[in-house]
């Protein structure tokens, strides 16, 4: 189903059956048979990835995870080593209602001890909290919806503090965990993938650039196309041993085949873009030289592996989702305007921007320069640039087997 559909939905029919559901939640209370904790987040790939630190706490306390989240998300959990994995399949309205009666017979036969709600403003998913019978269920509080009446511990949703923070603090709400650690030390039990051959189809050393963010707010996180071609026309001049590698989803052909028109046809690049599994994706990332991205699931997965990351920001803030590590590079203007997506308001642009100035502002020259820095390393000191001629044109905008994997299965 199309997530703007989605939402629509969730607001319109969500906001009265929470408020409905929440003088009755006693009714809804089940008995928890053991030591199991749900886990949901529907959206986001970069978002999930950064609910692993909270996974590992869990983990460390000898608790029973179990993730509930869309069908899409599944192997990427499935690679983060998250656990049992309850899925709802998003194709179509049978579908999802199949499999929502589903998870919610699978999580009352497992009573969970507690539920932890990791979306910010979807009614669905602190419905599905109630419906899953725990006895504890913590998530964002906010006091322009009624999801906060839903459950038993309300966490603060602090938009000067890091996701991966506010994720935690929800189990911390809980009363699950206690003391955290710095985001670089989780990153550190992050799993890699195991060591393979390069792939046939990618001569190495290469750079993986990421050009493609979430299709529902695309035209504002997108960088322009003069500016990543005259990336890619400076890191062939500069690091010629080095090839280029497109990633993204078939939605990016469009982007793409513009940027490869205004390229030479001898500029070493291979377009993987809609032919990699998330496995694949995961495995070239971890032995890519250097990954430049917008805001989106590459950015965070390169982070999460320790590969060398440029990350481009506009609308949305890297103080919530960006990285201060050693391996990570930030480039944000920081406009007057910035950030315009709001957690609050289903992270949509509450200027409605039809100009990212935000991103138009970043020049190609910041670019290489923060690639030239990684690629040389940490130590390197900020290489000086020459100036480049920007391409003119007009853009359009656009196993073993427990007793919870009986219950759940295996994904």
């Amino acid at each position: 189903m199309n997530i703007d559909l989605m939402r629509k939905i969730d607001r319109l029919a969500g906001n009265p059956l929470c408020r409905l559901a929440a003088p009755l939640a006693p009714l809804f209370q089940g008995t928890p048979k053991g030591e199991t904790v749900v886990v949901c987040k529907f959206f986001g790939m970069g978002s999930i990835l950064l609910s692993h630190p909270l996974l590992v706490e869990l983990k460390g306390k000898g608790l029973d995870v179990v993730y509930l989240t869309f069908s899409g998300n599944a192997e990427v959990l499935d690679l983060m080593g998250a656990g049992h994995t309850l899925v709802i399949d998003t194709r179509s309205p049978w579908t999802f209602a199949r499999d929502t009666f589903q998870c919610i017979w699978r999580l009352r036969r497992l009573g969970p001890a507690c539920f932890l709600n990791l979306e910010f403003f979807s009614r669905f998913a602190a419905l599905m909290a109630l419906a899953s019978g725990a006895p504890n269920r913590a998530g964002f509080h906010m006091v322009h919806l009624p999801v906060g009446r839903l459950y038993t511990h309300r966490a603060n949703l602090n938009v000067y503090r890091h996701i991966a923070d506010n994720f935690l603090n929800v189990g911390r709400a809980a009363g699950l965990i206690g003391e955290v650690r710095p985001l670089g030390e989780y990153i550190e039990a992050f799993p890699r993938p195991p060591v393979k051959s390069p792939s046939k189809d990618v001569a190495t050393p290469f750079i993986v650039i990421n050009a493609e963010s979430s299709s529902t707010i695309r035209m504002l996180r997108s960088w322009t196309i003069e500016g990543w071609a005259q990336v890619i026309s400076g890191l062939r001049e500069d690091y010629p041993d080095h090839s280029i590698v497109l990633v993204g989803t078939e939605e990016s052909a469009a982007l793409y085949g513009e940027l490869l028109s205004r390229l030479d046809e001898d500029a070493k690049i291979t377009a993987l873009f809609g032919r990699t599994t998330v496995p694949e994706l995961w495995d070239l990332i971890s032995r890519a030289s250097l990954v430049l991205s917008v805001d989106s699931g590459p950015l965070h997965l390169s982070a999460f592996l320790k590969r060398p990351t440029v990350c481009l920001f506009g609308p949305e803030t890297p103080v919530l989702y960006g990285y201060s590590l050693p391996w990570t590079r930030t480039l944000y203007k920081g406009l007057f305007c910035s950030p315009c997506l709001a957690l609050y308001d289903a992270k949509e642009s509450i200027l409605n921007c039809g100009d990212n100035q935000c991103m138009k502002q970043i020049s190609a020259d910041e670019v290489l320069a923060a690639a030239g820095e990684l690629l040389a390393g940490p130590a390197a000191p900020l290489p000086g640039r020459r100036s480049r001629t920007v391409l003119s044109a007009k853009i359009d905008h656009q196993k073993a087997v427990s007793p919870v994997n009986r219950l759940l299965g295996t994904h």
